[in-house]
């Protein structure tokens, strides 16, 4: 963006940010300069409303909901400067006029300006609100003005100059196809025309005849005035965001009227547009517009998750480095985990198939309690990411539960990772996660010479063929198979443990980990609750559903018994 203004360094140096956020329940959070701060949450939680109370606050201090307080740093450079290279300027003598686009005030008006702790009077110069009906209205064509004139709208900046113009048509064309194209010979006002930039092959005999001409092929455009919300919400983000000055943006749920591939593109136009000196607060409900964010500046996403019990908000930070973490695996960054930041409850699962058939019973079960679900289930691609999503999910105080399979018990790491991800102390199960596991036994965990010599006898000599058949095969590459404990635990459940010292060992675990929101599948894996269908994985689970389509079937009722408990659906 800095190719747009030749008076860069002066526009930098001036205005300030957001330092300090105080909220409603005297949390403070610090904000940086370059922060890109998005509040989450479910409905009616406070989001919006906590960028209205910023908005508000930026100017000077009144009562307010959410956000009670907040601190400006203001930056060495003087405004006058900046206001000088900015704005049209009338001088009586007395005193200076500036005026421009959302902002029209007198030196008298701002000579307390650098004492002042908030914006005051320049609040309009540094704070662009972007709420839905700012950003539908601002796609009004503009009226026709001067080149010299008060610019009273951004389109006047796409009007007059090719910077700001070529920037507005590249980043709509990433989104729609087609780009934005002022229409100045539209008559009284401008309209923002769509459609491929007008290119001339031939030549004409003045310069008369090139502009009627091009302003007949603008003629035939659509304008965005008349097109969807989605295109015009869409505009009305780019012509705030291209405008250099502003030093915070506050962008109310951009993703309104969007479909979830331009949510994406706006999520990314907003982290790439924003310069090092410029922050942003952004309420969503969208993952897409968080994803679009994070692939192209992790490092400047802060989330805070705003939640509200009866009249009392609860605030929680997700630091930038958390997300970084998060984003650089591959399988978690194409993961649905970004939605569970507008969920009240998370479910944990090591694969998508678990999810599928543990989210499928926990729906049917809400709707015989005439709900409606709110729990998210969440794969992990395996138990050795639960911690690090736990964490994290914990920390914007997200309600976790883990559903491993029993064999998590296998890699003692893993385990005590998920276990202190949890807040569970490893010592104080330590005791009886040695005694199951020094007492967990398979019917064949090593092969015995003499036996296998035996069996491969016996094999051989049941026929007189000089060829071994595909049963043969078979029973030899048994002969040679051993049986791992954590296969047996894993497919026998809890039933496997022997009696005794393993069987109270695991009752005391497992009460221990339920209470922390671990909840282990006793039976062992997913596929021990529904043996009448063999297989595993993905065709295993659409097996079942296809086998068993009526979900009041008397299969589900063990599944139904498990989800019921971790739910807490009584």
């Amino acid at each position: 963006m800095s190719d747009m203004n030749s008076n860069i360094k002066t526009i930098s140096e001036s205005g300030g940010y957001i330092s300090r956020l105080i909220f409603n329940n005297n949390k403070e959070i610090e904000i940086n300069e370059n922060d890109i701060v998005i509040f989450v949450g479910p409905n009616n939680a406070g989001k919006s409303q906590g960028l209205k109370d910023i908005y508000e606050l930026s100017r000077s201090k009144k009562p307010t909901i959410v956000v009670r307080d907040l601190e400006i740093i203001k930056r060495d450079g003087k405004l006058e400067d900046l206001l000088d290279k900015v704005s049209v300027i009338t001088d009586n003598g007395e005193y200076k006029n500036y005026a421009g686009f959302g902002y029209n005030f007198s030196s008298h008006a701002i000579s307390g300006y650098e004492n002042d702790k908030y914006y005051g009077s320049a609040r309009s110069l540094f704070v662009a609100y972007l709420d839905t009906l700012n950003r539908l209205g601002i796609c009004e064509p503009a009226p026709l003005i001067a080149r010299k004139a008060v610019k009273k709208n951004p389109i006047h900046y796409v009007a007059f100059d090719r910077n700001y113009r070529e920037w507005l048509g590249s980043n709509f064309k990433k989104a729609f196809g087609k780009e934005l194209i002022p229409h100045m010979q539209n008559g009284i006002n401008i309209p923002l025309c769509i459609g491929e930039a007008v290119k001339f092959e031939k030549n004409f005999a003045d310069e008369q005849m090139r502009q009627e001409e091009y302003a007949d092929i603008l003629d035939t455009y659509k304008q965005v005035q008349d097109q969807g919300d989605g295109v015009k919400s869409f505009t009305g983000i780019l012509l705030y965001l291209m405008l250099d000055y502003y030093c915070t943006f506050l962008i109310d749920e951009p993703e309104s009227f969007l479909h979830p591939p331009q949510a994406n593109m706006m999520g990314r136009i907003i982290g790439e547009t924003l310069r090092e000196n410029q922050q942003a607060f952004i309420s969503t409900h969208s993952e897409d517009i968080i994803k679009g964010l994070l692939d192209v500046c992790p490092e400047r996403v802060k989330i805070i998750r705003i939640t509200r019990k009866e009249n009392v908000n609860s605030f929680s930070v997700l630091e930038s480095n958390k997300f970084k973490e998060i984003w650089s695996d591959p399988l978690l960054k194409y993961s649905n985990i970004m939605t569970s930041l507008f969920h009240n409850e998370v479910v944990l699962c090591e694969s998508d198939s678990d999810c599928k058939m543990y989210s499928i019973i926990e729906c049917h079960l809400q709707q015989e309690l005439g709900k409606y679900s709110e729990t998210l289930f969440v794969h992990c691609n395996g138990k050795h990411r639960m911690a690090r999503i736990a964490r994290a999910l914990k920390t914007l105080d997200i309600q976790v539960k883990l559903i491993p399979d029993i064999d998590v018990l296998n890699e003692e790491n893993i385990f005590r990772g998920i276990a202190e991800a949890c807040g569970i102390e490893w010592q104080s199960i330590s005791k009886e996660y040695r005694i199951i596991v020094s007492n967990l036994h398979s019917r064949k965990e090593v092969i015995n010479k003499k036996d296998f010599q035996k069996e491969v006898s016996d094999i051989l000599s049941s026929s007189t063929n000089q060829e071994l058949s595909t049963k043969e095969i078979r029973d030899l590459c048994l002969a040679l198979r051993t049986e791992s404990k954590w296969e047996t635990l894993k497919q026998g459940g809890v039933a496997a443990l022997p009696s005794g010292d393993a069987t109270v060992a695991f009752s005391n675990l497992n009460k221990t980990l339920k209470e922390a929101g671990i909840y282990l599948v006793t039976v062992g894996q997913l596929e021990r609750f529904i043996k009448q269908v063999g297989g595993h994985g993905p065709d295993w689970t659409n097996d079942v559903l296809e086998t068993y389509q009526d979900l009041d079937d008397e299969v589900y009722d063990e599944i139904k018994k498990f989800i019921k408990e971790v739910c807490g659906l009584y």
